[in-house]
């Protein structure tokens, strides 16, 4: 889809007269997956579901060969265009600070993927063998896949969530996920007062408090501050919403049980992340010893890590980054594997870039996922601090009907960049 200026502003005028009509929610979607009773059996199990294709090839009757892949930098951020043979083009954005710091990086990827028949994208998108991988490696990787969905969708007219599985979830309910900083460093009267102007955007029906002060594990920046922030949020939004609770990795086993139980008295519906990144044991520790669900696998880069996380059963709700996993086929992969046995999908999603945008065409395509995905407003800002101008190929306006979010219908990942915003990142030739 071929836009200038002047079609650009037209389509963003155009689509804040758009309408929906929202289903109805609230009902929890029953699963059928169970844990076998061996280790080795749930390993079996899982290997078998890795072993299955994501990508939809038989989509594409003929060969769709990758003619070429610009990356194109403005100062620190950077964008990726590709283009097909056949004349189709496909353009993403990553994420902010990690594309950023990781560039040289893509120029090996790159090689990887010039020439190739995309059909067989599956096998092109890197797995965890070798030295290779790594959250820098990752977001790399992720930004090409988006750029080749993005391509492949226009070729056939399709949105991205179509090349990956079957829409099954148009409409996606969030939960506000932002203010760490406030929330663990103002008083709780302060920073309750900010969520409640950022739920006046939003409009979620869930919110996702944090928990601790940081510094030091099990410790606060004033006695019982957390526990009187999570008491008051419960007091503050009401019994009607929904509220769950991020750790940050600032807990031991110990402070993640206690303060999971506080959870639990005043009804939080989940625990995420409350033990430092790879303390695998700990985390099942706290699991095993709490009744609210456990969430966690935002900094995870390793399918093999999902493996054991699933098959150990050391979590109910996991969370593959989309840029930080490298990418949406390989995160299709976890949310099979979480599926398989009964657990749901609620992906992290960075506040850089268009993090939200592929989360949506992510997460329209898992029959697993949670009842609220995460969203941190509209943040479009890349790694300069400059708005990434977007308007929707379909003319929906980018808003929250209600805290539920329509996926984009258009071709590929259904948006369209303000070209003049484009025009300011050239193509690096000199890595």
């Amino acid at each position: 889809m071929k836009t200038n200026r002047r079609t650009f502003i037209s389509s963003a005028v155009a689509g804040g007269l758009g309408a929906v009509s929202l289903p109805a929610w609230g009902a929890t979607r029953q699963l059928s997956g169970s844990m076998p009773a061996s280790l080795e059996s749930r390993y079996d199990k899982l290997d078998e579901v890795l072993k299955k294709p994501v990508f939809r090839k038989e989509l594409f009757a003929s060969p769709v060969m990758l003619e070429s892949i610009e990356l194109l930098r403005d100062r620190n951020n950077f964008l990726v265009r590709v283009r097909s043979k056949e004349g189709a083009e496909g353009l993403a954005a990553g994420h902010g600070t990690q594309n950023s710091k990781s560039w040289p990086a893509f120029e090996g990827i790159r090689n990887r993927f010039m020439g190739k028949d995309l059909r067989n994208l599956d096998a092109l998108i890197p797995g965890d063998s070798g030295k290779s991988g790594g959250i820098p490696f990752n977001a790399q990787v992720a930004v090409l896949e988006f750029a080749m969905l993005d391509m492949m969708g226009n070729l056939i007219k399709k949105p991205v969530g179509e090349l990956i599985g079957k829409i099954v979830n148009p409409m996606i309910s969030v939960y506000q996920g932002s203010r760490v900083v406030e929330l663990r460093q103002l008083p709780p009267e302060e920073s309750l007062e900010i969520v409640k102007k950022d739920l006046l955007e939003s409009k979620a029906k869930a919110v996702k408090m944090r928990a601790g002060g940081g510094g030091i594990l099990d410790g606060d920046n004033a006695p019982g501050r957390t526990e009187k922030l999570l008491k008051m949020a419960r007091e503050t939004f009401g019994d009607n919403m929904v509220l769950g609770c991020d750790g940050n990795g600032n807990y031991t086993r110990k402070g993640g049980i206690r303060i999971g139980k506080v959870l639990e008295e005043y009804n939080y519906q989940w625990w995420e992340e409350m033990v430092p990144f790879g303390q695998y044991d700990d985390l099942k520790h706290v699991k095993d010893n709490l009744k609210i669900p456990i969430s966690t696998g935002e900094s995870e880069s390793h399918i093999s890590t999902f493996r054991w996380l699933i098959a150990n059963d050391a979590c109910d709700i996991v969370q593959p980054d989309q840029l930080y996993f490298g990418g949406m086929i390989r995160s299709m992969k976890v949310a099979r594997m979480a599926e398989a046995f009964g657990k749901t999908i609620v992906p992290h999603i960075t506040q850089y870039g268009l993090g939200y945008l592929y989360m949506l065409h992510f997460i329209s395509a898992c029959p697993n996922a949670g009842k609220y995905q995460e969203f941190d407003l509209f943040s479009t800002r890349d790694a300069n601090g400059n708005q990434i101008p977007i308007v929707y190929k379909s003319g929906d306006p980018i808003t929250s009907y209600d805290g539920v979010l329509k996926v984009p219908t258009g071709s590929g990942l259904g948006i369209v960049i303000d070209p003049d915003y484009i025009k300011k990142h050239k193509v690096v030739n000199d890595w």
